[in-house]
């Protein structure tokens, strides 16, 4: 039996875990993706995240911010919006009900 891919099952979900993230600070890049690998999502891919955000932002989700930085390059925060505490409201309703219906699906039910 093939392993499964957990890359496969990130992608289907990496928005609304860095929606999650921003929930409760901002945060730049690199921070967020500490942060997401810190939760347990240890196969989410730099880039994968980069373009996580960036496509939040297009759609609204995201404000930006920049702010200096004395150890480098200045950083670019990100911070949810009003439409992204509404989205993430709204697909986290819809995973945690997809996650039932699998612990449904997975619950060992005993010998047949």
């Amino acid at each position: 039996m093939q392993r499964v891919d957990t890359t496969q099952l990130l992608k289907g979900v990496l928005d609304l875990a860095v929606l999650a993230v921003l929930r409760d600070e901002d945060g730049y890049g690199y921070d967020i993706l500490r942060r997401l690998r810190a939760a347990g999502l240890d196969d989410v891919g730099d880039a994968s995240v980069y373009g996580t955000l960036r496509r939040l932002f297009n759609a609204g989700f995201l404000n930006t911010y920049v702010v200096p930085s004395d150890e480098g390059p200045h950083r670019k925060y990100y911070a949810l919006n009003a439409a992204g505490r509404a989205e993430l409201q709204r697909s986290g309703k819809i995973w945690q009900g997809f996650a039932s219906i699998m612990e449904d699906l997975l619950r060992d039910r005993g010998a047949a």
